[in-house]
């Protein structure tokens, strides 16, 4: 079975960031996601994702960061995207700062699919082009095209 990842992205969860620090972006897109009304507890999801960094970064190298977290509350699994031109730190794999951020949040009960999501996502952003496309979009309708072509 194919998964598209536009299925989880909406227009209203692409934020152009204006935070300087891995937590306060993680911060601002989860409010991001509240607001549209996948996030009943903003504070636990915040908290879970932070926890997870605290383990290991979510940045995982070529200016992309994949925060994630599986928490019970949520129904259904939804994608968040950030996209600071000049880039945060988050201590990532390579040193460089995280201009695309992706944050990634479902229920804990299905790995299965949430593996395939990561997966399908780590396969998109591994193209240098499509990063650059993404990072030069100017609204949020442009990024989301993007995705909807593939």
């Amino acid at each position: 079975m194919s998964m598209n990842l536009i299925d989880y992205i909406s227009t209203k969860r692409i934020k152009f960031m204006e935070s300087t620090t891995k937590e306060a972006a993680i911060e601002e897109l989860v409010a991001v996601s509240a607001a549209d009304g996948k996030v009943e507890n903003p504070a636990k999801l915040k908290d879970d994702l932070l926890k997870r960094e605290a383990i290991v970064s979510t940045g995982i190298g070529f200016g992309v960061a994949i925060p994630h977290a599986k928490v019970p509350e949520i129904a259904e699994f939804f994608i968040t995207i950030g996209i600071h031109k000049a880039g945060i730190d988050w201590e990532s794999l390579d040193s460089k700062p995280a201009q695309i951020i992706f944050l990634i949040a479902g229920p804990d009960n299905m790995q299965e699919k949430y593996l395939r999501l990561l997966a399908k996502l780590t396969l998109i952003i591994k193209n240098l082009e499509r990063r650059q496309k993404i990072i030069e979009c100017t609204t949020a309708e442009e990024v989301f095209n993007i995705f909807k072509g593939l």
